[in-house]
């Protein structure tokens, strides 16, 4: 089973980030993606201790763009300016922050940026895992998602 972990929008709220590492490192997940809006770069330490992976797409409320590439190289960590097009087991998958209009052709499309949590089965399959910082909405959310069968798990940290 290939089975993803997504976080978006975690607004430097550290002791989330922490909650969302453990949760996905007890889970397990085969990888993280994170959706943008680290904002700062200390954020992207917060995820050193993940077992898994991470693949980042940077928000638009994440200032020091060249500063928050720096430290994702450091720790090994993808990172990519606003979108990313990857294949894991056959299936085509897209991840940005902010939504697309129109969406692009894929089997499953992750977003963040509304802070709010969204599951939309049909082609392509369309998550955004909600916020994972509280900040706006008083709930924090990361989702997991499984490559072979399509199904969502949402989780409050």
């Amino acid at each position: 089973m290939t089975r993803i972990g997504l976080i978006s929008d975690t607004h430097d709220n550290l002791d989330r980030v922490r909650s969302a590492v453990k949760l996905f490192n007890e889970l397990p997940v085969e990888q993280v993606f994170h959706c943008g809006d680290l904002v700062a770069p200390f954020v992207l330490k917060e995820f050193q201790p993940l077992t898994v992976p991470l693949l980042v797409v940077l928000g638009n409320c994440d200032g020091d763009r060249a500063a928050l590439k720096e430290v994702a190289q450091q720790m090994g960590f993808a990172i990519f300016d606003t979108r990313a097009e990857i294949s894991i087991a056959n299936r085509k998958i897209c991840i940005t922050h902010q939504p697309l209009n129109p969406i692009p052709h894929c089997d499953f499309y992750i977003h963040g940026h509304t802070h709010r949590i969204r599951y939309e089965p049909g082609s392509p399959i369309i998550v955004n895992p909600g916020e994972a910082g509280g900040w706006l909405t008083n709930r924090s959310t990361v989702a997991t998602l499984n490559i072979e069968t399509g199904e969502v798990e949402f989780f409050d940290l």
